[in-house]
């Protein structure tokens, strides 16, 4: 089943016209679809395909060569003059996946590839797809300023995971709350999606992504990691770390017992592969002060949270006892992953002009307390404009079991005054368990405060 990506398809029908050679990159971690999404978007085309094995130059020619029907294959040439004598009277979509397999096993394919498309095709209609799921690799082998590809990119794509939308399309007879938590285990990531979309409910959906560690169906971010970085332990700790809410240079310094000059290049790491980013408070961006990291993807959030830190339960194969220490502090992790639906559910709204407000910039601000070592701030906070003038957003998202009070929404006005606002002010509140009747009334007694339930995002 392919479902979404139409703004990836968009900018690869985009990158397919014209009738002179580009070239595109695309990017992507294991399991995001990258795969499925050239294999869709080339369905129509006049298409040719390999995708590189890991084994020597030699073997590697007579594999793809068999792909282009030449028996024995020994020549990069001949399989590009193929190309060649195809292009001369059609347009020719020539599409090479995992391609640092090729490189690393001879950098002199990459050299002939790059001359051919600077040479022989530079007014030929060869349109050049190199695909790859090691980031470190396909930026070492082309994306670099180093790459002789470098100059040659007429689209760069990286395939992130689906948002919370999309994945619900995989949810189909799904409640509300059970979509949100299986949008948050699956991370958006096709390959888990496809897996859990049949099962029974949210525990069974648990048990087969990550639980259950004989029959497992789901990736293993750990796993994944393993292809791009080394040294584990280090990373596997700071992820765990950032995993409990500790989430500043300092804090992961004292936690994993490394120097701050140590920790930093880490923290790049994991940022350069897509699986930490760097935040800092909207209105404070040249704050260092203010600066925090997280977990980008809510399926890494979960292993780090939960499977990592009770792994005795994990290898002696105690699932009742793991679901339970999952049960029980669900909601600490379901807080993350409702946030993140909300601000696609802000911005999806903005986007269509849903909201009396436009959003320029989406993010959150914080008050550090170094003595507790602790964050007080808001879930989100946007930037935009309300009749053409600036307008500052501020919203608080609540997924617990309780509606939400009046005290909860005045308290939510009350800390605005810690933040220097831009212009019209707007409160929005979501809640999954809704709100009582007296927040109800008196919101609807003010224009700039708009109450959301966990219905009124799906």
């Amino acid at each position: 089943m392919f479902v979404g990506r139409s703004l990836e398809i968009e900018k690869l029908n985009g990158f397919y016209e014209g009738e002179m050679c580009d070239v595109a990159v695309i990017t992507g971690a294991i399991g995001i679809g990258k795969s499925t999404l050239l294999r869709e978007f080339s369905q129509d085309k006049n298409t040719c395909y390999y995708e590189a094995y890991e084994t020597t130059i030699n073997y590697q020619l007579k594999l793809m060569g068999q792909a282009f029907g030449i028996k024995d294959c020994t020549r990069a040439e001949d399989i590009f003059e193929v190309i060649t004598k195809k292009a001369q009277s059609e347009k020719i979509l020539f599409i090479i996946d995992q391609y640092p397999n090729i490189v690393k096993s001879d950098a002199g394919f990459d050299k002939l590839l790059h001359e051919y498309v600077i040479g022989k095709w530079a007014s030929l209609p060869v349109k050049l797809v190199l695909c790859g799921d090691a980031f470190v690799l396909m930026d070492k082998y082309v994306k670099s300023k180093k790459s002789t590809w470098h100059d040659c990119i007429a689209l760069d794509l990286c395939v992130e995971a689906m948002g919370f939308y999309d994945s619900c399309n995989f949810f189909e007879g799904k409640d509300s709350a059970d979509c949100v938590y299986l949008y948050g285990i699956t991370g958006g990531i096709p390959y888990n999606l496809t897996r859990v979309a049949d099962a029974t409910d949210i525990k069974d959906a648990t048990i087969r992504l990550f639980l259950d560690r004989e029959n497992a169906v789901g990736l293993n971010p750990q796993t994944v990691m393993a292809t791009e970085l080394r040294e584990l332990s280090y990373y596997n700790h700071m992820l765990v770390t950032l995993a409990q809410g500790l989430n500043r240079v300092n804090q992961i310094s004292a936690e994993v017992d490394k120097p701050k000059d140590v920790v930093v290049p880490y923290l790049n790491s994991l940022m350069s592969i897509g699986v930490c980013t760097k935040e800092t408070a909207i209105t404070e961006t040249n704050n260092r002060k203010k600066t925090r990291y997280s977990i980008v993807n809510t399926s890494t959030l979960f292993w780090y949270k939960y499977i990592v830190p009770n792994m005795q339960y994990y290898t002696t194969q105690n699932i009742e006892v793991l679901w339970s220490v999952v049960e029980e502090n669900m909601h600490e992790y379901m807080q993350d992953v409702f946030i993140r639906v909300c601000r696609e559910f802000l911005e999806n709204k903005s986007e269509n002009n849903e909201l009396p407000f436009t959003i320029e910039e989406i993010g959150n601000w914080w008050v550090n307390d170094d003595e507790a070592g602790t964050t007080d701030g808001f879930d989100l906070v946007a930037l935009g404009k309300c009749d053409g003038k600036s307008a500052t957003i501020f919203c608080q998202c609540y997924y617990n079991d309780k509606p939400i009070e009046v005290a909860q929404l005045k308290a939510l006005i009350e800390k605005t005054k810690q933040l220097k606002r831009q212009g019209d002010v707007f409160y929005l509140v979501f809640s999954k368990s809704g709100f009582n009747e007296n927040a109800t009334t008196i919101a609807s007694a003010i224009k700039n405060i708009d109450l959301f339930t966990l219905s009124d995002l799906i």
